[in-house]
């Protein structure tokens, strides 16, 4: 191990507090100290595995971390002044917790030994203090990152246990994904270091996309959109990991709700389609023949994006006689245009929600397309685009004539006039600003 990696692993180290102690390690190893290194060295580990068990038991009510930390407590007060404590405390997190394994309690193991040797006179020896040459010392210091510093408290398989648990029962309060992810970020992810983060979005895909209990069609919901905060934070990780699992990826219940969260999934992340097997691409084909909100958000399967909307009006021009209920929800529709709005095409996205309200068919088609389509994106529109859009609601009396034309017509009013032109040419569009 080389001087660089001590100093370029120092932020990784999960504690704070650790990594300020480490640093007088790495302090006393630079300046050629390296008795002092291995005996403040040891110190720290000692330290950095009370801090893991305090964690385990504040944060995630581990009983095991707790009765470890008693134990000692109740040892400390009986026995002030004995050390005896800190061996015992290395057996305990090996044989009760997965703190550690046997490697690493093998490098804690050889770390004590030299301590001991560093901080203990031998009477016979020339060298009563036995200094460790730079090589050992390195090892040493590289062991116990490997071993200790760098690993977050709690393993990844456990820790996902506690968070599916936890928001399952919280998920009446974290309705929007701020909050989600703020609650998540705090009480967890700032706990764990980016390579736990990958696996526990290994391991919480199969929660969404295999598994078919009630528990979990009853969280897919919100299990989904922890699994999709993990990816945006560690989106290269994760995507790599796709690419390199493809076998453990693609195994998919053919399940409707299953499929419509992949479909979710790959309409901000097309570019893994092609990641999955045939057999997955076949569930989605077969899926959105049936399922026209699924069929409208799976961009992914048309050449562009822009061709896609232009499938879509096609879809719904050859269906104009059962447009209303055939055509996708508004929450697919927002996907579907959130997407757009990603990848820069906004103009599209506008052009196509004018020409949607333009053809409405009948005035609970209209009703659906002003809410949900309309009113949501006006802040995307042009001053161009919002005459145009005035334009061809003013042709349609399906648009115009329904009893929430004008509530609808008169919020339309009221945005242009705040955030469009206030001098607007209202009276072109009779029909609609009455």
């Amino acid at each position: 191990m080389n001087d660089y990696s001590i100093e370029n692993s120092i932020e990784q180290i999960n504690s704070e507090k650790t990594r300020a102690y480490f640093r007088e390690v790495s302090s006393s190893y630079f300046n050629g100290n390296y008795r002092a290194s291995i005996v403040t060295l040891y110190s720290v580990v000692i330290n950095d595995i009370l801090i893991k068990l305090e964690v385990l038991d504040e944060i995630y009510s581990d009983s095991i971390a707790k009765d470890i930390l008693n134990e000692i407590r109740t040892f400390q007060q009986a026995h002030p002044n004995s050390p005896d404590w800190e061996k015992d405390i290395i057996e305990k997190i090996k044989n009760r917790t997965s703190l550690i394994d046997n490697v690493d309690y093998a490098h804690i193991q050889a770390l004590k030994n030299d301590r001991h040797l560093c901080a203990h006179p031998v009477i016979d020896k020339d060298d009563k203090l036995y200094t460790p040459n730079k090589e050992t010392v390195a090892s040493h210091i590289r062991n116990m990152l490997e071993s200790l510093f760098l690993k977050p408290p709690i393993l990844s398989k456990k820790i996902l246990s506690t968070i599916l648990i936890d928001i399952a029962n919280k998920k009446e309060l974290l309705i929007d994904d701020e909050s989600l992810e703020k609650y998540i970020k705090s009480k967890y992810l700032n706990n764990l270091n980016p390579t736990v983060e990958v696996t526990i979005f290994r391991d919480l895909w199969k929660f969404i996309y295999r598994l078919d209990n009630d528990d979990a069609e009853n969280n897919r919901l919100i299990n989904y959109r922890v699994l999709y905060f993990l990816y945006k934070r560690n989106t290269s990780r994760c995507i790599q990991k796709i690419k390199n699992e493809q076998e453990y990826f693609s195994n998919i219940r053919n399940n409707e709700h299953t499929i419509n969260f992949l479909v979710s999934f790959l309409s901000e992340n097309e570019f893994l389609y092609q990641d999955f097997r045939e057999d997955v691409h076949l569930l989605i084909s077969k899926h959105i023949e049936k399922n026209i909100s699924a069929k409208t958000v799976a961009w992914f399967l048309s050449e562009s994006y822009p061709q896609h909307l232009e499938q879509v009006k096609l879809w719904i021009n050859n269906n104009y006689q059962q447009i209303y209920p055939w055509d996708a929800s508004g929450q697919a529709y927002q996907r579907l245009f959130q997407v757009g709005y990603t990848k820069g095409y906004t103009r599209e996205v506008t052009e196509f929600i004018i020409w949607r309200y333009s053809v409405s068919k009948n005035y609970d088609d209209a009703d659906t397309i002003f809410f949900y389509l309309v009113k949501p994106n006006l802040e995307k529109f042009t001053e161009e685009q919002i005459t145009e859009l005035c334009k061809q609601a003013n042709s349609n009396s399906q648009v115009y004539s329904r009893k929430q034309a004008e509530e609808d017509h008169k919020d339309l009013k009221k945005y242009i006039e705040l955030n469009i032109n206030p001098a607007f040419e209202f009276d072109k569009f009779s029909s609609i600003f009455k």
